[in-house]
């Protein structure tokens, strides 16, 4: 089952899928939240692997010339055992079981058309349990992201732009933040504490 996210968590992710180097102080500013709470929330959401923190390259300016998309059958009761072995291979960086007419999705980055005659003819076709393949080169990217919407924030077209002009460093006053005294210190939940310095009315406490 997947970890239950609530708003902040939403938030959070969404802000450093734009940039993973942000400061926790920075970003328990802009949402109004403590540094603590900020620390832990991200400690947990790494804990539980909701996110990772790192750097995604560009394997085409970093020594890759070919996509391939490889669309793998496998006897049926091989599957685990042909998923797991091909997860081993370096130039596969996308490995899911799927269902249709195949029983195998990979997608894998090689340095060069040899590479990937050599990879599909030496080493993927002697895995045992494959019954057949089927590989495509892309030739040309259309779009590739690596930040996904949070479904927390979904129905709030406004909060999330919000947030991501926050996240791209944009100006926009105080958007985005949370309201002052929603979140307590420790653990982001709403706080039942009064205002030290409540508002007066005529010299009268309202």
């Amino acid at each position: 089952m997947s970890p239950a996210l609530d708003h902040l968590d939403a938030k959070l992710i969404t802000l450093l899928q734009c940039d993973g180097r942000r400061p926790n102080t920075d970003i328990a500013r802009e949402l109004g939240v403590a540094e603590a709470t900020v620390r832990k929330r991200i400690e947990r959401l790494l804990r539980e692997k909701v996110m990772q923190v790192g750097a995604w390259a560009d394997p085409l300016k970093i020594g890759y010339q070919t996509y391939a998309i490889i669309e793998i059958q496998v006897n049926p009761s091989r599957v685990e055992e042909v998923a797991e072995r091909l997860a081993k291979l370096p130039e596969i960086y996308f490995l899911g079981v799927c269902t249709g007419s195949f029983d195998i999705f990979a997608a894998a980055v090689l340095r060069s058309g040899e590479h990937l005659y050599e990879f599909i003819t030496r080493r993927l076709s002697k895995v045992p349990g494959i019954v057949r393949s089927s590989t495509s080169s892309i030739v040309r990217i259309i779009k590739r992201e690596y930040a996904y919407p949070v479904p927390q924030l979904d129905g709030h077209p406004d909060v999330t732009r919000r947030v991501m002009r926050i996240a791209r460093s944009e100006p926009d006053g105080r958007a985005g933040r949370l309201p002052r005294g929603a979140q307590n210190e420790t653990d982001g939940r709403p706080s039942h504490r009064r205002s030290p310095n409540p508002a007066r009315r005529g010299g009268e406490e309202r």
